[in-house]
């Protein structure tokens, strides 16, 4: 049975408190629900927008009046279409409490006090009588994570907090006084908000169903239990576009970028207002412009991934250009939360000027180098004995380029508006760079080398470095002396495959390092294992030998 997710600030506060009253009340038992402690409000919303769960927040204070920061948050997601319902509420009454190291004996003696904004504004005039004037509060994220911070002071550190009875308890605390509020019967509402995330079953045209995004998305919402029909110019169904158009609630238009605008424009006419369409082209303002011209709400998608990728950890770019129907809101973001990945809210103006930095300019980067590798005339497979296997990444970046349908990337490129004066750009700095070059200009070509370095900043060249050494780490692993790779067809791809073979390695005493596994072309099944011993070693031939006789395995060796 899966446990309801019950989102709180932190643990011993008393929004924690909170949450076991809403349990109680509503009849559950703590055994079937999960807290989950966010840290912040913030954080407790962005975890309630990701799928089904419940979630405890305070919206007003008797003293300290309404949480604004909790009533913007949700103003604000309900406004982008989230259904957060208000399950139930409740007036809790808090006593709070000023706790401190075992060593500090009386308030007196603090020097600082850290809490919630919210509870040092209910113990304004306490704190104030004890000489903690106001620059000398700290703010925390909540009074169970300010606990806990006083909790890992070290000796003779003399810093208090404002926190509920409990967080005493649990963190080995010295309550130095208690019900410190101003006013005595100080009352917090807090409410228990649910998300069910539910997408509402409505009939969805695919224009393009049979295209490799239109089969993903057919089986994708067929799984959420909508009707899908769909039409095809390439692989003709029993609809056609205007048919599409007509019976269906969502129109999504998955066709080639080049085709999109032409098969908006030519339907415009048979929308509705009660409809919704979207596409999920990588140019996002030429098919929005279109879609624009129907009587329809619409949305702009663009998944950053392919179409045989799972959904779930990748990357969906929503343009919500014109979707003002609340109930269409709703069942856009409910089906978003349903794909489980990531979603970046963007403009399309936004999305297509990103997209020439992470698309266009890195395909016209790997084309150029293949045109200008091919035009010199310069053998691939020579210029890779010398390379390392660093470098054959980049190689491959071109060969994989250069080996896929050109008119995806020529759509790309010559289709998204801000491409010409990305290139323009590109081509001054390419144009200073070779001045610099001919001049011998070091001084200058190093001021570039720290222009760019300040641009990128410390956390993205840091990351970057570390990306490289795991990708270090892959390839050696991919050409060392210590690794093989086998090679198994889809048919032979099955349960228990995997520790078949690593049971031979086992038998044969290869103790295994490493093992990495890829599906190439939908049809070969590709292990990389990475072992102790050396690939040429006796013992490890032996098992090579046997797994590629073996009749239940087969395998194809190929050497790193």
């Amino acid at each position: 049975m899966t446990k309801m997710k019950i989102l709180v600030l932190d643990a011993f506060t008393n929004g924690s408190e909170a949450a076991r009253a809403f349990i109680q009340r509503q009849g559950w038992t703590e055994t079937d629900c999960e807290f989950v402690f966010c840290g912040t409000h913030s954080n407790i919303f962005k975890r309630l927008t990701e799928g089904p769960a419940y979630a405890v927040v305070p919206i007003r204070n008797s003293i300290a009046g309404e949480v604004t920061e909790v009533t913007k948050l949700l103003d604000g997601f309900r406004g982008m279409g989230y259904d957060l319902q208000e399950q139930d509420q409740l007036d809790l009454q808090i006593n709070h409490c000023l706790l401190a190291p075992q060593h500090v004996s009386r308030a007196e003696e603090l020097q600082r006090v850290m809490s919630h904004e919210k509870a040092m504004e209910q113990c304004g005039k306490y704190l104030n009588s004890i000489g903690i004037t106001p620059d000398r509060r700290s703010k925390r994220d909540s009074t169970g994570n300010a606990a806990k911070a006083v909790a890992k002071l070290g000796p003779n550190v003399k810093i208090g907090a404002i926190a509920p009875k409990v967080a005493a308890e649990e963190y080995k605390l010295k309550i130095l006084a208690e019900r410190i509020q101003d006013v005595l019967d100080n009352k917090t509402r807090f409410v228990l908000l649910q998300n069910e995330a539910t997408v509402r079953q409505v009939v969805v045209g695919i224009i393009g169903i049979n295209g490799r995004f239109g089969t993903m998305l057919r089986e994708f919402f067929e799984q959420l239990g909508c009707t899908v029909i769909g039409s095809d110019r390439d692989k003709p169904t029993d609809f056609t576009n205007e048919q599409i158009v007509v019976k269906s609630d969502v129109v999504l238009f998955s066709l080639s970028i080049k085709r999109t605008v032409e098969v908006i424009q030519s339907l415009a006419p048979l929308s509705r207002e009660d409809q919704l369409w979207m596409d999920v082209t990588s140019v996002k303002q030429p098919a929005v412009k279109a879609m624009l011209q129907s009587k329809a709400q619409v949305v702009g998608l663009h998944p950053m991934f392919r179409p045989d990728v799972p959904f779930d950890g990748q990357t969906i770019v929503a343009c919500l250009v014109h979707l003002t129907m609340q109930h269409w809101k709703t069942w856009v973001v409910n089906v978003l939360t349903a794909t489980r990945a990531r979603i970046k809210w963007s403009t399309p103006a936004e999305h297509d000027g990103y997209m020439t930095t992470v698309q266009v300019i890195p395909h016209l980067a790997n084309l150029t180098s293949a045109l200008l590798i091919t035009e010199a005339g310069v053998s691939v497979s020579e210029s890779l004995a010398f390379t390392s296997p660093f470098y054959r990444v980049m190689f491959s970046l071109m060969g994989r380029l250069v080996s896929q349908s050109p008119d995806l990337y020529t759509s790309i490129v010559i289709e998204n508006p801000e491409t010409v004066s990305m290139l323009e750009r590109r081509i001054a700095i390419e144009q200073r760079l070779l001045e610099m070059i001919r001049r011998k200009d070091r001084d200058a070509f190093e001021v570039l080398f720290k222009q760019a370095n300040e641009h990128f900043g410390p956390v993205v060249t840091k990351e970057a470095n570390e990306l490289f050494m795991r990708i270090l780490g892959v390839l050696s692993t991919l050409y060392g002396k210590n690794s093989v790779i086998l090679e198994f067809s889809k048919v032979q791809s099955r349960p228990g495959l995997l520790e078949r073979i690593s049971k031979v390695f086992s038998q044969h005493q290869i103790n295994l390092t490493g093992i990495n596994s890829v599906t190439l072309d939908g049809q070969r099944l590709q292990f990389t294992i990475s072992f102790e011993q050396e690939r040429e070693s006796e013992e490890v031939c032996r098992a090579l030998a046997e797994i590629e006789k073996c009749h239940d395995l087969r395998a194809k060796i190929i050497a790193g």
